[in-house]
């Protein structure tokens, strides 16, 4: 194995990169439903308390995707792709 091969990120087929997205999306769309919920209770927030909520739940999102998302990265491996992509897709009832 060259020092390219170890360096460069694995290669994703399309059902793999596309379970990636929908799941992003996914839970970027509960997110914002989320936050739009929140400020109608909050009232009138400054912009720094703004980007403080928006800050605070994009930080939330991304470390509940960090394990599904790695799991995918790593199912690169044919025989273990489909797999994977299938039971995150039910897991988080994504459509195809």
């Amino acid at each position: 194995m060259t020092s390219a091969e170890v360096d460069s990120p694995p290669v994703l087929d399309s059902a793999v990169s596309g379970t990636i997205v929908s799941l992003r999306e996914r839970f970027e769309a509960v997110r914002r439903g989320e936050v739009h919920r929140a400020r109608g209770r909050l009232g009138n927030l400054s912009p720094d308390q703004e980007d403080v909520v928006e800050s605070l739940s994009r930080s939330i999102i991304e470390k509940v995707l960090q394990a599904p998302v790695a799991m995918l990265m790593t199912a690169a491996a044919p025989n273990q792709s489909a797999f994977i992509v299938e039971t995150v897709r039910r897991i988080f009832n994504l459509r195809r």
